[in-house]
C-alpha cells in the first residue's frame, strides 16, 4: 500500500489527522498502523532488493574464490572476504526473516517470533503502557500548568478561530443525530417522564419561592403593575359606562362623573405611588398575595390534585406531543439557520465564553492552580480505576487482529530498516573476514 512521506513542516498531531490511526477493539478488529513518517513500500522493496543482491554477489564471489582455487592472494582475500560477509548476509537473512516468519517455510524452533507470540507481545505492550504511561506519578509530571497551557493557546485570535470552526462544523453533525427518528422518540420519552415524575404544584411553588429569594419578584411587580395601569387606563370609558349603569336613577349624572374622575386619579396615583415605592402598602398587599399562592401550591391537596389531572391530560393529549416535537424542531432549525450565518448569535457567544475563560484564567493564577489541582485528581482517579481496563483492551485488542495483516504491516513499518541490517551485516561480516585474514597472515609469517 502506498503511503506519502510528510513534509518537515507537517506537526505529528496534523499528520495523524491526515492518516488516521484508528483501531477497533474485538476479536477480528480493523487494523490500521497507518504511519505518516514510515518508509514507502518502494522505498521497503528497493533496499530488500540491494541487500538481496549483496547476498547473491557474495555467494558468487565465495563460489568463484573455490573455483579460482588458494594459489593466487588476492584469491584467497577475496574468499576471505566473500566467505565472512556470505555468513553474516546469510545469518542476517535468517534473523529478520525469523521475526516475521518460518525461513523458507521451515518450522524451526524460536522462529516466526511475532505470529507465535502475539498473545504474549499484547499482554507485555498493555502491561508496558499501564505501567509507564497511565500512573499517576506520569501525570502529575505532565499535567503541570493544563488549565494555564489552554488560556495561553485560547489568547490567540487564530486559536480562538478554529476553535469556532470547529463547533460550526460539529454542528450540522450534532443536529443531522437529533433529527433522527429514533432519537427523536427518546428526547420525547424523556420530556414526557420529566413531566410525568414532576409535581407540578410544588415545581411553580418553587420557581416561585426562587423568584422572591433573589429579588426577581420586584420586577415581576413592576411589570404586572405596569400592565394593570395600562389596562386601567385603556378601559376608562367601559369603566365610566358601567359606573352610571350601576348607579341609582336618581344620582345626577354629574355627580357619577366626579365620582368616576375621583376614582381614577386615586387609582392611577396608587399605581404609580407602588411603581416607585417598594415599600408601597398596595405593592406589599400583591406581594402578601403572591406568598399566599406559593404556601397554597405548597401544602393545598387540591391544588397538588389538580396539578395532577393537568398533567395527565398534557400527558394523553396528543397536541402536547406535538407542541413538544414542533418546540424541539424549531429549536433545531433556529440553531441550524444561526450557524450558517456569517454573524451567528451561538458562535458569538462560543467566542465571548472563550474570551472569558482566558480572561478568567489569566487574571487568577489562584484559579488556575485550583482547576490544575481538580483536573490532576480526576485523571489519578481514573488513571487508577481504569489502567487495567486500558492494559486489558490493549491485549485483547492486539489477539484480536488478523495475523497475516499484523505481519504484513509491521514489516512495512520496519521493513527498510531491517534490510539496512542485512546490508551492514553482508558488509561488517567481509570486513571482519579480511581483518581476520590479515591476523591470520601476520601469525603465520
Amino acid at each position: 500500500m502506498s503511503q506519502a512521506v510528510p513534509s518537515e513542516d507537517v506537526l505529528p498531531e496534523q499528520a495523524s489527522e491526515r492518516q488516521g490511526v484508528s483501531v477497533v477493539p474485538g476479536r477480528g478488529s480493523a487494523l490500521n498502523l497507518t504511519d505518516p513518517y514510515a518508509p514507502t513500500p518502494a522505498k521497503t522493496s528497493r533496499v530488500w532488493w540491494v541487500a538481496t543482491t549483496l547476498l547473491v554477489v557474495m555467494a558468487g564471489l565465495f563460489g568463484l574464490s573455490i573455483y579460482l582455487g588458494n594459489q593466487a592472494e588476492w584469491v584467497r582475500i577475496l574468499r576471505a572476504f566473500s566467505e565472512a560477509a556470505l555468513v553474516g548476509a546469510l545469518a542476517d537473512w535468517f534473523a529478520v526473516t525469523a521475526l516475521f516468519r518460518h525461513p523458507l517455510g521451515i518450522p524451526i524452533p524460536h522462529t516466526g517470533i511475532i505470529p507465535n507470540n502475539q498473545t504474549r507481545i499484547g499482554k507485555s505492550l498493555g502491561l508496558f503502557v499501564q505501567r509507564n504511561f497511565l500512573t499517576a506519578e506520569v501525570l502529575d509530571e505532565q499535567v503541570v500548568n493544563i488549565s494555564g497551557s489552554f488560556a495561553r493557546f485560547l489568547q490567540s485570535p487564530a486559536n480562538r478561530e478554529r476553535v469556532v470552526s470547529k463547533v460550526r462544523a460539529l454542528i450540522p453533525k450534532l443536529l443531522e443525530v437529533l433529527h433522527d427518528s429514533d432519537i427523536k422518540k427518546f428526547l420525547n420519552d424523556q420530556v414526557e417522564e420529566v413531566v410525568r415524575s414532576t409535581d407540578l404544584a410544588r415545581a411553580a411553588a418553587k420557581g416561585l419561592r426562587m423568584l422572591t429569594s433573589n429579588q426577581m419578584h420586584e420586577v415581576l411587580l413592576d411589570e404586572l403593575l405596569q400592565q394593570l395601569q395600562g389596562f386601567f387606563r385603556a378601559n376608562q370609558l367601559w369603566f365610566r359606562q358601567q359606573l352610571r349603569e350601576a348607579s341609582p336613577w336618581f344620582v345626577p349624572e354629574i355627580v357619577d362623573r366626579k365620582i368616576f374622575d375621583s376614582i381614577v386619579s386615586k387609582t392611577e396615583q396608587t399605581f404609580s405611588d407602588a411603581l416607585n415605592n417598594r415599600n408601597h402598602e398596595f405593592r406589599r398587599r400583591l406581594l402578601d398575595s403572591l406568598y399566599g399562592i406559593i404556601i397554597k401550591l405548597e401544602t393545598s391537596g387540591e391544588l397538588q390534585t389538580k396539578g395532577e389531572e393537568l398533567k395527565r391530560a398534557l400527558l394523553a393529549s396528543d397536541g402536547f406531543r406535538e407542541y413538544i416535537g414542533a418546540l424541539r424542531d424549531g429549536i433545531l432549525s433556529a440553531i441550524d439557520t444561526d450557524s450558517k450565518k456569517g454573524d451567528s448569535v451561538l458562535l458569538a457567544a462560543v467566542e465571548k465564553v472563550l474570551l472569558n475563560i482566558v480572561e478568567t484564567l489569566s487574571s487568577s493564577p489562584k484559579l488556575q492552580h485550583k482547576l490544575n489541582r481538580i483536573i490532576r485528581g480526576m485523571l489519578s482517579t481514573l488513571v487508577g480505576q481504569e489502567s487495567t481496563y486500558v492494559a486489558d483492551l490493549i491485549s485483547k485488542t492486539i489477539e484480536g487482529w488478523n495475523t497475516k495483516t499484523l505481519v504484513s504491516k509491521l514489516e512495512e513499518q520496519v521493513g527498510a530498516d531491517l534490510q539496512y541490517i542485512r546490508i551492514n551485516g553482508t558488509l561488517v561480516g567481509g570486513l571482519v573476514g579480511l581483518i581476520l585474514y590479515a591476523v591470520g597472515t601476520l601469525i603465520q609469517s
